[in-house]
């Protein structure tokens, strides 16, 4: 009985790292650009040809249509440069503030086209 257990147990040990091996888990890069008022970050997943554009800035500063404009170049810019040819937007985008750190951030969740 203990040797049937034992041989049980190394078993389901020996299939379970075959599915982890199997499973690949997405890799996300972050890129983040700072400039003198606002900074973008990137969090781009290859594997899913998505990628989240997070543009950030003081909440006094905050003007939504400016970063509508910004995200939208650096996003044209950023499909070139990883040779995709369209994009189209996940879901709506969000506007959260952060009033301990009186900063507000603007969400931008986009796939990817070839």
């Amino acid at each position: 009985m203990k040797k049937f257990l034992l041989f049980f147990v190394i078993v389901i040990l020996a299939v379970f790292s075959i599915v982890a091996e199997e499973s690949e888990v997405p890799f996300t890069v972050l890129i983040t650009e700072p400039s003198d008022n606002y900074s973008i970050a990137i969090e781009y997943t290859e594997m899913l040809s998505e990628a989240r554009f997070i543009y950030s800035c003081d909440s006094k500063l905050f003007d939504e249509r400016d970063a509508i404009k910004i995200v939208r170049e650096r996003l044209i810019n950023f499909t070139k440069e990883k040779g995709y040819f369209s994009y189209s937007y996940l879901r709506p985008t969000i506007t959260k503030t952060d009033y301990a750190t009186h900063k507000t951030y603007f969400y931008s969740f986009v796939l990817l086209k070839q």
